[in-house]
């Protein structure tokens, strides 16, 4: 399954336009929306590098994630999109993307 909800990022996985407000403008090095305050990257919550055996191995650190990220693909922790509702859990897009499935008669033809 795709999900294809989500915001658009940059190539620095910055948001392009500000998901809670619209805003487009940042300066170069901005880490929040001059509107808002809303950090202008999907960061996760964080955790502690770990060993293959769940042991804390480094130091604790926040990733940066694409616009449809509910978890860090590095520590597994919410992201902020997530945490904020401005991403509905997998559960709800998935049960909604198969609602919306086209329904093929018998010869395999889409019908609306």
């Amino acid at each position: 399954m795709i999900y294809n909800d989500g915001y658009e990022v940059d190539g620095n996985l910055r948001f392009i336009k500000c998901p809670r407000c619209g805003n487009e403008q940042y300066s170069d090095n901005a880490k929040y929306c001059r509107i808002c305050g809303f950090n202008v990257y999907n960061e996760c919550e964080g955790d502690y590098e770990r060993d293959e055996y769940g042991n804390q191995e480094g130091p604790f650190q926040i990733h940066r994630n694409v616009g449809n990220a509910r978890y860090c693909e590095f520590c597994g922790q919410p992201t902020m999109l997530l945490k904020e509702k401005l991403l509905r859990p997998y559960t709800e897009v998935q049960t909604s993307q198969e609602d919306e499935e086209v329904p093929f008669d018998s010869d395999g033809l889409p019908f609306y």
